[in-house]
């Protein structure tokens, strides 16, 4: 198919000739529905953003890059939060505040541990007729769910590093794996970087739930959240509807975004 100019990805749906020998021979690739970058798959029904609470530690700027690229794909987005059993009873207790924070943004929360085997079973549940894409960072336990999911795989997984306090890699390719019934899931490599890309300064609030709710009470409709006057969301933030680290990202993405808007427009002068 490269030679016709299209690059496979995992999830295309492809029509198929069969040859003499009982191997195939892809003749087609059908329309994609959808599409990621990273993880690069297509045709999926709903993102697994999968995270450990600790050992590697919790990467919220991470996990609202994977929310932002779901939402921007517009693709359903399930949260993970494994490794519960690694938390003290006082950890829990400031951790309550980080998944009521994304609770009341709409998301689904689901915490996790291999080791109590807690909340597997209902994020299963959530997968029957569905393609689910597992997206995180190395170490978080994606290999070891898809395990549990699947018993009898036996994909290999390692510890977090002592050294580094990071996952190693474990997963080198991306990969479809049918599990019991009509559920699949994808396996990715774990990664810690997520392009922004399809996203402007302007519409990149619309993304955020909670500031795309207030963004009509701005007193400039073309408002960005930062230094305008009359900002709902600035007052939200001060009153504490918005959390502070979710204006954080939303600051930086920001930043991120504009600066490859003025080199695009540079680029655009200069031909």
């Amino acid at each position: 198919m490269k030679e016709k100019g299209t690059d496979l990805l995992v999830g295309d749906m492809v029509e198929v000739e069969l040859t003499n020998d009982g191997q195939g021979v892809i003749e087609n690739v059908l329309t994609r529905k959808n599409r990621l970058i990273r993880p690069p798959v297509a045709n999926i029904d709903q993102v697994i953003a999968f995270l450990s609470i600790k050992a590697p530690p919790l990467d919220l700027f991470l996990l609202d890059r994977i929310l932002l690229a779901a939402e921007g794909a517009g693709l359903e987005v399930l949260i993970c939060f494994n490794k519960t059993d690694l938390l003290s009873v006082n950890d829990f207790q400031n951790f309550n505040q980080i998944t009521d924070i994304y609770r009341a943004c709409g998301y689904r929360v689901f915490l996790t541990s291999a080791v109590t085997d807690q909340g597997f079973n209902e994020l299963k549940s959530m997968m029957p007729g569905k393609v689910c894409a597992l997206a995180g960072p190395s170490g978080a336990g994606k290999t070891t769910l898809v395990n549990k999911l699947k018993p009898g795989l036996g994909l290999l997984s390692l510890p977090v590093s002592k050294k580094t306090k990071r996952g190693r890699q474990t997963t080198r390719d991306v990969s479809l794996i049918k599990l019991n019934g009509d559920a699949f899931i994808i396996d990715t490599p774990g990664f810690q970087r997520l392009d922004l890309k399809g996203f402007t300064s302007g519409n990149l609030a619309l993304y955020f739930p909670e500031m795309q709710d207030l963004a009509g009470s701005c007193r400039f409709a073309g408002c960005l959240h930062v230094a305008e006057p009359e900002c709902a969301v600035k007052d939200a933030l001060k009153t504490g509807k918005i959390a502070s680290w979710r204006y954080d990202h939303y600051l930086a993405f920001l930043r991120e975004i504009k600066q490859k808007e003025e080199l695009f427009l540079k680029k655009g002068e200069k031909e």
